[in-house]
């Protein structure tokens, strides 16, 4: 016996002489040329320490045969890839107008791309990741719109992508759910996400992040696309929490091959599709493959009844979404991850037809507003007329208070409630800031309008920016990345933020004057939720 200890301690002390003398780990200090798994790649390099690569490949170009495929892997590169250029963006329309509007002179289908920001000294540092996706009603945006480099002053790295949007991201076809492993289709425009979100694992420890700190946050479509991910367990792993900028996906959605809902099949509307654009009455994928991108494009943003249909770009596919994005969180089955979510107090003023179109000023909203709220939510109908008056000298105020509910306030609240079923805390915002646009406040704290903040970019929007808005523009990076690196949101001495309870729905509330309220707007809440709950019963 004790042989035996001698021989155990004199292997412990070899052990031991072993560690002392053992080099330390080669720390891989960073610069604007950085090896990931495809190749090399050479960004830019600024005065004050940062790091930008832009336009990096994160999947093949998905045109010729890969139009409507899943996204597939990039090709392996031998030569330094210059990244010093944002890639192009998703095809689009050519034009637009509207408050959003705006248009960029060249976009492509080969446009699967991503954007990289980081401040970190070296390979080891470890910072957490910010994962950006944007919005754009899943058939406009770009992540050229979107500069990381405010964001990483608080000590994160900072990604931006661009993924497939309208007809070239949500397209299902029968022919195409044959070709496919999992026999369904659409949906390419989510699964390009996640294919960025597999990229940011497998590579971003190059650029100091750390891919066990990654958090997805995207405003409007982009937030509507990160209920989707939470919901999908094609994404489960690739990230820890998510930062939902108003935008849900938990209204009634189309299924890939039934009617449901008053709604076509997916796969029959896409042959519908088809057939609009090819002027052929047969259906035909080959025939939709061998048009040119822009005649796609043109064939569906002039068609209202395709434009202008959001249903379908979002699928019941059996693959990405095996239920509906609601049914999966109605049975607590989503990622169970941190969420912080919110809204703004006036998210439809932007919406408002008299917007673009000075002619309509006077116009009475009223009958417009009945028409909405009777073919979205009949079963309530009336009561929400009781909370939305169509007869009020004020119509314009009750449709855009009804438009920013029903689209807004009521979805963002719902993902707050379903998250009490899963172990992970809601954090809940009502953003109410009113920017300066033109001179004027009078837009509140509209649809989009917190982006800027977020981003520490107040030439958005043609803002005019005070020095109380650059305060909060820092407040606001700080309570996002404060989230992001730790999972709750509060900021010592300014805001202690506490999670959401449906019991005790704390909301804190983003303006002129921090605080925390309970259950903003919650009768009108709870009537839009029994109204899309009544779509539902057979």
């Amino acid at each position: 016996m004790r042989k035996l200890f001698l021989i155990i301690l004199v292997a412990l002390i070899a052990c031991g002489e072993s560690n002392e003398i053992q080099q330390p780990a080669t720390v891989v200090e960073l610069d604007n040329t950085i090896r990931i798994d495809s190749g090399a790649i050479a960004g830019n390099q600024g005065d004050d320490g940062l790091l930008e690569f832009l336009g990096i490949p994160y999947a093949a170009p998905p045109i010729g045969g890969r139009r409507w495929q899943p996204p597939m892997a990039v090709a392996h590169w031998d030569a330094v890839l210059d990244a010093t250029q944002r890639g192009l963006p998703c095809m689009q329309p050519k034009s637009a107008s509207g408050f959003y509007g705006g248009s960029y002179p060249q976009t492509s289908e080969d446009c699967l791309t991503l954007n990289v920001w980081t401040r970190a000294k070296t390979a080891s540092d470890g910072l957490p990741v910010m994962v950006w996706i944007h919005g754009g009603a899943l058939f406009r945006g770009s992540a050229a719109d979107y500069d990381g480099a405010g964001l990483t002053q608080k000590g994160v790295v900072l990604v931006t992508m661009n993924y497939r949007l309208g007809p070239f991201g949500f397209f299902a076809h029968p022919e195409l759910s044959l070709e496919a492993p999992s026999g369904s289709s659409g949906n390419q425009g989510f699964l390009d996400q996640i294919a960025a979100l597999k990229w940011v694992k497998e590579n971003i420890s190059a650029f100091g992040g750390d891919p066990n700190n990654v958090t997805v946050f995207g405003e409007s479509a982009g937030s509507w696309s990160l209920s989707v991910i939470q919901a999908s367990p094609m994404a489960r792993g690739l990230f820890h929490k998510v930062i939902g900028q108003s935008g849900a996906r938990f209204m009634p959605l189309p299924d890939l091959k039934q009617a449901r809902w008053g709604l076509q099949s997916a796969e029959a509307r896409g042959e519908s599709v088809a057939q609009k654009i090819t002027g052929q009455t047969a259906t035909n994928l080959a025939a939709m493959r061998a048009l040119d991108a822009q005649t796609i494009m043109q064939g569906y943003s002039s068609d209202p009844a395709m434009r202008d249909n959001f249903d379908y770009l979002t699928i019941q596919d059996g693959a990405v979404l095996p239920k509906e994005v609601n049914a999966i969180f109605a049975a607590a089955q989503q990622a169970d991850v941190p969420v912080l979510i919110g809204s703004n107090a006036n998210e439809a003023t932007t919406f408002d037809p008299a917007l673009s179109n000075p002619s309509l000023q006077d116009m009475d909203y009223g009958p417009l507003l009945t028409r909405q709220v009777e073919a979205l939510l009949p079963a309530v109908g009336a009561q929400l007329l009781d909370f939305y008056p169509p007869a009020a000298a004020d119509s314009r105020r009750s449709w855009t208070e009804f438009n920013t509910d029903v689209m807004f306030t009521q979805q963002m609240r719902l993902w707050a409630d379903y998250m009490e079923a899963v172990s992970s805390p809601a954090y809940l915002y009502w953003w109410n800031w009113r920017p300066v646009i033109n001179g004027s406040d009078r837009l509140g704290a509209f649809h989009a309008a917190e982006i800027p903040y977020v981003f520490g970019r107040l030439d958005a929007f043609g803002i005019e920016p005070s020095a109380e808005d650059y305060a909060f523009a820092d407040l606001m990076m700080t309570i996002w990345t404060n989230f992001a690196k730790t999972g709750n949101p509060s900021v010592a001495e300014v805001i202690d933020w506490p999670a959401y309870r449906s019991s005790a729905p704390a909301t804190a509330v983003l303006g002129p004057q921090l605080s925390i309220r309970q259950g903003i707007r919650s009768e009108q809440v709870a009537l839009i939720s029994a109204g899309f709950a009544a779509r539902r019963t057979p």
